[in-house]
């Protein structure tokens, strides 16, 4: 007979939590376990028997294997890749690098910074022109009486300041 251990070295032994063996011990699943007190004594070579039986561990389970299942559209596979799969996958984003590439020197793709670049300064454009109404219609509103004449006034010159962007370079 083995030297007997408590239930929580049992636990250890077997990898398991102590709360996995105390519910082995209350469900009678090792009857050669004894209860001292509070505690449980157990020879671990014949409770590993007991379980083996109780658990149906006695058969070593073979592991079912895995299935390769490539996905070329998104570029991965699930399982253990093949060398066949690997390669696909590798020839799919160097197409696709290749394709942006030849995107980005044909001018069908630019860079983010670059068009928020040229955003920022069209915006300028836009805000320096509008800005500079009030000081080219002031004179004018200020002379005006007639409410029809003002706000054609201050229509033509809104209408000038944004035709002056047509001629702001983009590209």
């Amino acid at each position: 007979m083995a030297e007997l251990i408590d239930a929580k070295a049992y636990a250890e032994h077997r990898n398991v939590s102590g709360a996995m063996v105390t519910k082995y011990l209350q469900q009678g699943m090792i009857p050669s376990a004894q209860r001292i007190g509070r505690s449980w004594k157990i020879d671990p070579v014949l409770a590993d028997k007991e379980l083996a039986e109780v658990l149906g561990e006695a058969k070593p389970k073979k592991k079912p294997e895995k299935k390769v299942e490539l996905d070329i559209q998104n570029g991965h596979q699930t399982g253990t890749p093949s060398f066949a799969a690997n390669r696909a996958i590798k020839e799919l984003y160097a197409a696709r690098i290749a394709k942006l590439d030849f995107e980005e020197r044909s001018k069908k793709l630019v860079s983010l910074s670059e068009v928020k670049l040229k955003l920022a300064r069209l915006h300028i454009a836009v805000r320096d022109n509008l800005r500079s109404v009030p000081d080219r219609i002031a004179p004018v509103v200020a002379a005006e009486t007639d409410q029809s004449r003002i706000h054609a006034a201050i229509l033509k010159e809104i209408g000038i300041a944004l035709e002056g962007l047509k001629e702001y370079d983009i590209g």
